[in-house]
């Protein structure tokens, strides 16, 4: 982490006791999501306009864990404009192009794309923009996770942001979770034992891959676009590592691989044995459980195959506990909740991979699956998963921009993109190649 930043930043052991301070930084005006709808509804009711006038009169800019949760429009460019009038009408002075401010927070290419399209560093670039423009007229800036969705590469134009606050005297607050900024890699003497489970390889191809992507909701534009695919065949190792920095297409590839998304072509990831689909974890894990409890989460998943998904969610806390104490890490995050009580996010992360794994698939994807955990915790968790997933044959790929994992994993694919046009008769946005 950056030195400059340590006297702005406030450090908490789970995810729950960050996401409670940031909503008092914002007047408690979020709802929390992550543990089912009674909660949701419950904070939402307890909305008031007190708050809401708190807000007016003391305005924050803030940016939420998951940056979607505070761009409410459907393009940057709308929000850009948004964020813009209101700089405007606030304060009677020059306020930059949004053209510029998106040059300037490398968010140009994107301008008129639809935000559910943009990808997780293109969307917190998008929301640092938007907070470079509030700025004109807030009191302070609140982010909550700084460090969890910017790749170094990109971590600048974070930087400018927090530099532009405190140039300008602005109170700047950051909460992240433990560890949240490390850069090390972690070290593996004994914590995942080899020969205690066979290795488990795979195989990925991918042959004349194009992915449609979302229509631009510029008017102008007449053709849809698309994404290609480069040929690859490649046999790997699990636990596998996917590379890149944002916006390259990792993500974008993993939901081709699980039929996330449709595409033309043939993309295949095979085992020596049958399997089922391949499953995939989103890095904002929230967005996944539909705002479903945790038992709501359990029957849904009656259908699967193979184990139960509380059995399986019950060893991988087991080898978690294990884990955790292998890292020398106080047991307060092992606790099991008591009966009645909200779920942390911790729970449901475990209980989505059991549910996935419940149908024996083929891989199981991890995509940035340090958000919202402590880095401890984190590890603790990849580790678990890896373990009981490669008791039942099932290989795990994570999708990270950081160097934790270097030393863990058994093979790499690094992906990249190009904004090369590749047939005149094609509205090729990129194309997306994988060594």
């Amino acid at each position: 982490m950056h030195e400059s930043l340590q006297r702005f930043t406030k450090y908490f052991d789970s995810y729950e006791a960050r996401e409670e301070a940031f909503r008092k930084g914002v007047f408690t005006l979020i709802p929390r999501k992550h543990s089912g709808p009674r909660l949701f509804w419950r904070d939402f009711r307890q909305i008031s306009l007190d708050e809401l006038l708190k807000l007016i009169e003391h305005p924050v800019a803030y940016i939420t864990s998951n940056p979607r949760d505070c761009l409410a429009f459907g393009t940057p460019w709308q929000v850009l404009t948004a964020a813009q009038l209101c700089a405007f009408y606030q304060k009677k002075i020059d306020i930059p192009a949004v053209e510029q401010v998106a040059k300037d927070y490398g968010v140009h290419e994107n301008l008129y794309q639809p935000i559910r399209t943009l990808s997780g560093g293109e969307t917190v670039k998008l929301a640092i923009a938007k907070a470079f423009l509030f700025s004109a007229f807030s009191q302070r800036l609140t982010i909550a996770s700084p460090f969890s969705w910017l790749s170094r590469d990109n971590g600048f134009y974070f930087e400018k942001l927090y530099t532009h606050y405190a140039d300008n005297g602005l109170p700047v607050e950051l909460l992240a979770l433990e560890g949240e900024d490390s850069t090390e890699t972690i070290e593996m003497p004994d914590t995942l034992p080899s020969a205690e489970y066979p290795a488990v390889d795979f195989s990925i191809i991918f042959q004349h891959v194009v992915i449609p992507l979302s229509s631009s909701l510029n008017p102008l534009q007449s053709k849809d676009a698309c994404a290609q695919v480069d040929d690859f065949d490649a046999h790997l190792f699990s636990p596998c590592l996917i590379v890149g920095e944002n916006g390259q297409g990792k993500s974008l590839i993993a939901k081709v691989l699980t039929g996330a998304i449709s595409f033309q072509g043939t993309a295949r990831l095979k085992l020596r044995r049958p399997a089922g689909p391949p499953r995939l974890l989103f890095q904002d894990v929230i967005s996944q459980t539909l705002l479903r409890s945790f038992d709501g989460i359990v029957s849904s998943a009656s259908g699967t195959f193979g184990s139960k998904p509380l059995e399986l969610y019950d060893r991988i806390f087991q080898e978690y506990t294990a884990q955790l104490k292998r890292l020398k890490t106080g047991s307060r995050a092992t606790e099991f909740p008591a009966e009645g009580e909200f779920r942390p996010l911790l729970d449901i992360k475990v209980l989505l991979v059991a549910v996935r794994l419940c149908g024996q698939p083929a891989a199981l994807i991890l995509d940035e699956p340090d958000w919202g955990l402590s880095r401890d915790s984190a590890i603790a968790l990849v580790l678990a998963i890896i373990r009981v997933a490669h008791s039942i044959g099932t290989p795990v790929l994570l999708i990270s921009h950081k160097p934790w994992w270097f030393k863990l994993v058994k093979s790499k694919i690094h992906v990249q993109r190009t904004a090369k046009k590749l047939d005149k008769d094609q509205n090729y946005s990129f194309r997306i190649n994988l060594r």
